[in-house]
């Protein structure tokens, strides 16, 4: 099997893994037995189990700003001008995001307890610091796109904007791994949607 290819494996074992037991129980000996590979072949492919925590991190956080890209550009795609282009934009955006956490639990449940993990820990500190930024700056570059195909603007910078959208989605997936019910996440969604609307400021 190409390295590439058991990277892959172990990386997807490894989300399951710290999704069951959490980020302490997430040995190299447990993944490599979720993976069905020797730990022989876990050190070949990683370093350490450190080196690849801090490839998790930055696989997961790939995988959901590219379910925000792709819900925003799903919900831009021939979207009408004006105030209402923006709420119905808005409001599909954050659709798209509740399926992706619907369809995935475990990799949310891992990927929360990956930050808190390396917000902890010495040497991996700084990959939560710089989640949360990428994150904020696809948001706002996203609240950017959407306002131009609405023709519409805000009334503040989108840096500003973009961590209250975050903080949103941090909700709904702590509401979602905590009860099941997407009902609650679509009240939290509708919520955020009126708050942003209140910044949307004037016409192009």
């Amino acid at each position: 099997m190409p390295v590439e290819k058991r990277r892959e494996l172990l990386l997807e074992s490894a989300f399951r893994v710290i999704a069951r037991r959490g980020v302490d129980g997430a040995t190299t000996r447990a993944i490599s037995a979720e993976a069905g590979v020797t730990l022989s072949t876990f050190h070949y492919v990683f370093e350490s189990r450190d080196d690849l925590l801090a490839a998790l991190v930055t696989r997961g956080t790939d995988t959901e700003l590219a379910v925000i890209a792709t819900a925003l550009g799903t919900a831009a795609a021939g979207a009408e001008r004006g105030p209402g282009g923006i709420r119905i934009m808005l409001q599909e955006s954050l659709s798209g995001y509740i399926d992706g956490v619907v369809a995935d639990p475990e990799r949310e449940q891992a990927m929360i307890s990956l930050n808190q993990y390396a917000r902890q820990t010495s040497g991996l500190a700084e990959l939560g610091a710089n989640m949360y930024q990428r994150y904020y700056d696809a948001i706002a570059d996203g609240l950017e796109v959407a306002a131009d195909q609405a023709g519409v603007g805000w009334d503040r910078p989108t840096a500003e904007l973009a961590p209250l959208v975050v903080a949103a989605t941090d909700g709904i997936t702590l509401a979602y791994l905590n009860t099941r019910d997407r009902t609650i996440c679509d009240r939290i969604a509708e919520a955020t949607v009126t708050l942003l609307l209140g910044h949307v400021g004037d016409h192009h």
